[in-house]
């Protein structure tokens, strides 16, 4: 950092300083100024007067704690009923009342479209949930071995840390997923289950993986591993499926990567089958171990609802439903639609649509395993799409995507995101090749954290 850029920055690692709030962050903190200098104070809430110790300094801005609130809004700042919720790093929200939530994050996608130059009424209000807790349908916890008792810790890391929060009780996700997790964690030492060691190569667990099906109430256990060598598994299989009679299915998942992708390519069934079934109005899904599905089931038909509104479908049209994963759009939309195509990367999820596709006697869809960027050229000039269905994963579309469908000049793009910044970034990219904003609808899949869904028509 430069000599003068240290000296324009008022504020010092470690020193004490006392802010006012002001809106929160897209992340675990929220924002204030000392002397004109943005400091983002962890797990803070708008309309908090703090005492904060800097931690991080950065040129445009650094980074706080909190000593000691002096004085908060009630209307904003609550008591979270999570215990842990200071230390743990699985949400960032909670202690915001969840009208407040809401609020915040009409004001933050406000900021990140803001070079959209949106007209007035483009940018909606966010649906908010009907029940904001016990909504994640799915939990996904790394482990740690308790040297002393061999027990497992499992449970989220601290905000910017390593260390492993021990979960026993979480508010935001199903609570089957607690009870069936602790009696992985008592079972652990009867039948030798050690946390895999990535430094030492020592161990066998990565991660507890439970997703259930909210409208089926069928469960299914993931353990993930470094091989599928379980000692007396059909045992340990047996006795967790007998207490928890919602598990359909217990199985192994084998990972042998170095990275931080949690599921390996090959999924071994212990026990039950390695799937769940759920249920979305009157249609039926089929949901693999490791395939995506929305982890929030109730706002997840908000959405649905959404895009078939902003498809305005006649029964003529042809759909490309690009990054389909598991055939929740595809199979939702074909209803109304003379054909639907569905492009998606995973070969499992594309099993799973087929399968789906099938138990639900639907017949005018058809799936292509294989990158979007690179099988949407072929797609498009087989037939023209009248409407375009995007939804990427974080890290948005690639660009060449979205170049092919400027260059057929498509008439309607629909672009779901779970991430502002580069659905902003993708947005732009549109924008500047004919396509008009017309509407954008937030919605709230992600209560109690930062994160937020929206949902986009664009027109050329």
């Amino acid at each position: 950092m430069a000599k003068s850029t240290l000296q324009s920055i008022p504020v010092s690692e470690g020193q004490s300083i006392e802010l006012k709030i002001d809106s929160m962050a897209y992340d675990n903190s929220a924002i204030g100024r000392y002397k004109d200098f943005v400091v983002m104070v962890d797990r803070g809430s708008p309309g908090d007067y703090v005492k904060a110790s800097v931690t991080m300094l950065r040129p445009n801005y650094a980074r706080a704690k909190i000593t000691e609130i002096e004085k908060f809004d009630p209307a904003y700042r609550i008591d979270p009923p999570c215990k842990i919720f200071k230390v743990c790093g699985g949400c960032q929200w909670q202690h915001l009342s969840y009208e407040k939530q809401l609020e915040q994050k009409d004001l933050l996608l406000k900021k990140f479209f803001s070079k959209l130059n949106l007209e007035d009424g483009v940018l909606k209000n966010i649906i908010g949930s009907d029940n904001p807790w016990n909504y994640r349908n799915k939990v996904q916890y790394p482990v740690r071995t308790v040297a002393d008792t061999g027990r497992l810790k499992a449970g989220y890391f601290e905000w910017h840390s390593n260390d492993l929060v021990n979960i026993k009780f979480c508010p935001i996700q199903h609570n089957v997923f607690d009870q069936i997790v602790e009696t992985v964690r008592e079972l652990s030492p009867k039948y030798n289950i050690l946390a895999y060691d990535g430094k030492k190569k020592t161990g066998w667990l990565r991660h507890i993986c439970v997703r259930i099906g909210i409208n089926t109430n069928e469960a299914l256990l993931t353990l993930v591993a470094v091989n599928e060598s379980l000692s007396k598994s059909q045992e340990f299989a047996k006795e967790v499926m007998d207490k928890h009679p919602e598990l359909v299915g217990v199985c192994i998942n084998i990972n042998t990567k170095t990275t931080n992708v949690i599921y390996g390519d090959k999924t071994k069934v212990i026990k039950g089958r390695s799937y769940i079934f759920e249920k979305i109005n009157d249609l039926k899904f089929k949901i693999s171990a490791t395939s995506f599905f929305q982890v929030n089931t109730a706002q997840a038909v908000k959405l649905l609802n959404i895009l078939e509104n902003y498809a305005g479908l006649t029964g003529q049209e042809t759909i490309l439903d690009a990054y389909c994963g598991v055939g929740l759009i595809s199979i939702f939309l074909a209803k109304n639609a003379k054909k639907v195509l569905g492009i998606e990367e995973i070969k499992q999820s594309i099993d799973d649509a087929v399968f789906s596709m099938k138990e639900n006697n639907i017949k005018n869809i058809a799936f292509v395993n294989g990158k979007v960027e690179n099988k949407i050229e072929e797609a498009l000039s087989e037939e023209k799409a009248d409407v375009v269905v995007l939804d990427p994963p974080r890290i948005g579309c690639n660009k060449k995507v979205l170049e092919a469908i400027a260059e057929k000049n498509l008439k309607k793009i629909i672009y779901v995101s779970c991430n502002p910044t580069t659905l902003a970034r993708d947005l732009e990219i549109l924008n500047l090749k004919n396509y008009k904003i017309k509407s954008i609808q937030p919605v709230d899949m992600f209560p109690h954290s930062y994160h937020v869904e929206c949902v986009v028509l664009l027109e050329n």
